[in-house]
């Protein structure tokens, strides 16, 4: 798994300076959004683009997601001390859309690599912290609705996962952002 990620970034890094370096990012569909639940698994912010400059096509998306909750934790004496849990995600996924216009069916893989953080606060004043880092297969299929130049983009896509634990099939995401060329 951890191949997959450095392969999926390497691929990423290298698209990426390939069209910087012939100066040709400016005329291919991009899209920023937020994603709520999907491949992020909480909240995520994705930055998507297409490989060429088509509309639909080979594309790929890079986002960072997170959340940070803090609550009170009952210990087995029945007394009650603070705690925090702190979750970072940052999905990674090729990504190929199939439509010429407005509408167009999403399908795509990748990784998403999670950090966890839990701290918890004890009654004599010390703090118990552990963390976790893990790395989920994720796929995606669904629908993007975006503008042919500039405007608002949407997506609805099922993400299920794929985890140490098994397949996780009952999951999607919901996207709204601003797409452009």
């Amino acid at each position: 798994m951890k191949t997959c990620i450095c392969l999926l970034i390497s691929l990423f890094c290298l698209c990426t300076i390939r069209g910087m370096a012939q100066g040709s990012l400016g005329g291919r569909n991009k899209a920023v959004y937020l994603e709520g639940l999907g491949s992020g698994l909480l909240l995520s912010v994705n930055y998507d683009f297409r490989f060429r400059n088509t509309q639909d096509g080979l594309g790929m998306r890079i986002g960072v997601g997170g959340l940070s909750v803090a609550a009170t934790a009952t210990n087995n004496n029945g007394t009650t001390s603070p705690a925090r849990l702190g979750v970072v995600t940052m999905p990674i996924l090729l990504n190929y859309l199939v439509g010429k216009g407005r509408v167009a069916f999403e399908m795509g893989a990748g990784v998403t690599p999670i950090y966890l953080s839990a701290t918890k606060y004890q009654t004599n004043n010390e703090f118990v912290q552990n963390s976790n880092f893990g790395v989920l297969g994720t796929l995606n299929a669904g629908l993007r609705v975006q503008p042919i130049r500039n405007g608002v983009v949407f997506r609805l896509d099922w993400t299920p996962m794929i985890s140490d634990t098994g397949f996780q099939p009952a999951w999607a995401g919901v996207s709204l952002g601003y797409a452009f060329k």
